[in-house]
């Protein structure tokens, strides 16, 4: 086995846990000793056991004592995986602001045990180096923060942006880019760029409810395309959408979906830029999960296949740096111009200081050892937040099974109420998004967003425990 500075145990574990997965060791199956795994492998004792400690933190083995690691859980017994979703073709007015002010009313505790997440927890970010980084804006860049800056963003950072690009397949240049005030505003200003009020936007089902706010503001209606959990929109029904000439424009999360974590697969992509090129259809691209992959490879993006300028490129640093930067861009195709007008009128230049500590940070550190760590923290609470639920969740549970970003979606029998369950399991001290939050039609409400944002610990194996409890009184109630 090639030793790699360390991380050969890594490697080791990683054979392991396959051979669970294809059922080599089965659950309650005792596991090589420590000794075994030194003389086979040669490791040290302490490699090996490092081994198992990593293994027995993503909840894969357990040991007992004097008498070694055992088999504790297995991917083939997780929950069935969600259907595709069936939404109604109709385009719908999007209403989901009133139900959003509701959700924050009741979610606004700073004592409960939060499952939402928007972002990963500050301790799986880099703060310490971003400290240093402030640090370093502050004392070599004078006054140059005080002044507005080029609408278009702060050129060494649009460099790095573009130096980022390649990691999902398409050389860009620092020109291409414009810089926005986050994700959000990114994909409004595209919006604006493509489409106008009463317009039909595509999206997928579920969707991130920030995305269905971004087109209720702009009096634009929401046409949702089924999905399914593992590979995301069906671009057969959005082709008949296209036919029909039935939406404007697109709107998809590409790269594990918020909330289902869905991936389009990278043929798919491909397929689906041909749609668009054929039917001469814009599609927003929001790649804000793209980098926090699980697998060894980064997905590429519809936007590396687009040969026509018709791919709006949105994403940011905030679900994988710091999110209170707020700092987001562009890479707007044939719109180009049109999003810098906009973006004119709208919010002018970007704040320079997010910028600045931005480029300071890159100019210092690697960030794709940062994006390593991440990802295998990330990686291991989806596997805790996955066991937990089997565990404790109805045996009728359906749940998605993402291989990066940070949400989980939960499918819970058709007649349990989420409304009802979230204003119960406040009153326990836990907070988690309804399912109804992410749709433009009256559907999900049977279903939950969790998020593997923050790291695994008693208190949030203790949430899912009683969120299961909390599931089952509700059924019981039912069957009454």
């Amino acid at each position: 086995m090639k030793k790699n500075n360390g991380f050969i145990y890594l490697q080791l574990a990683e054979k392991i846990q396959h051979m669970i997965s294809e059922g080599v060791y089965a659950v309650g199956d005792k596991l090589p000793s420590l000794r075994s795994l030194h003389q086979e492998h040669g490791i040290s004792i302490s490699t090996a056991l490092q081994v198992y400690t990593h293994l027995e933190k993503k909840g894969w083995v357990v040991p007992r004592e004097k008498s070694g690691y055992f088999v504790h859980y297995s991917k083939k017994l997780r929950p069935e995986l969600p259907p595709v979703t069936n939404p109604s073709p109709a385009p719908f007015k999007v209403q989901i602001n009133e139900k959003l002010a509701m959700f924050r009313q009741t979610s606004g505790s700073h004592k409960t045990i939060s499952l939402i997440g928007a972002s990963p927890d500050t301790v799986l970010l880099p703060a310490v180096k971003l400290k240093k980084a402030l640090q370093l804006a502050a004392r070599e860049l004078d006054t140059s923060f005080i002044p507005y800056g080029d609408v278009y963003g702060h050129e060494p950072f649009r460099k790095h942006i573009a130096r980022h690009c390649l990691n999902w397949g398409r050389a860009v240049s620092p020109q291409d880019i414009i810089v926005t005030h986050g994700a959000i505003e990114a994909a409004s200003l595209c919006l604006r760029a493509v489409a106008k009020a009463g317009d039909t936007i595509a999206i997928e089902s579920p969707t991130f409810f920030g995305l269905l706010m971004a087109i209720e503001s702009l009096g634009m209606k929401a046409m949702e395309i089924p999905t399914d959990p593992v590979t995301g929109v069906s671009l057969e029904k959005l082709e008949d959408a296209f036919k029909q000439k039935k939406v404007q424009a697109c709107l998809f999360v590409s790269n594990y979906n918020n909330p289902m974590g869905c991936c389009i697969p990278d043929p798919a992509k491909e397929q689906l830029a041909k749609l668009l090129k054929k039917y001469q259809v814009p599609l927003i691209e929001d790649d804000v999960y793209g980098d926090l992959h699980f697998a060894p490879e980064r997905p590429r993006t519809v936007k590396s296949y687009d040969e026509e300028g018709l791919v709006l490129y949105c994403s940011s640093f905030s679900k994988s740096i710091a999110a209170g930067l707020r700092v987001g861009w562009i890479i707007g195709g044939r719109y180009h111009e049109r999003i810098s007008q906009l973006k004119f009128v709208t919010s002018g230049s970007t704040g320079m200081l997010p910028q600045l500590v931005l480029s300071k940070f890159l100019d210092q550190q690697r960030l794709d050892l940062h994006l390593k760590s991440l990802r295998q923290s990330l990686s291991m609470q989806t596997m805790q937040m996955t066991k937990a639920i089997q565990e404790y969740f109805p045996e009728d549970t359906q749940l998605t099974r993402p291989n990066g970003g940070i949400s989980l979606w939960v499918v819970l029998p058709p007649k349990i109420n989420t409304w009802q369950l979230h204003e119960e399991a406040v009153e326990q001290g836990i907070t988690f998004t309804p399912g109804a939050l992410f749709s433009s039609q009256d559907r999900y409400q049977h279903c939950i967003r969790l998020t593997n944002a923050n790291p695994w610990s008693d208190d949030q194996d203790w949430a899912i425990q009683t969120l299961g409890r909390l599931i089952g009184g509700q059924l019981h109630r039912l069957r009454r």
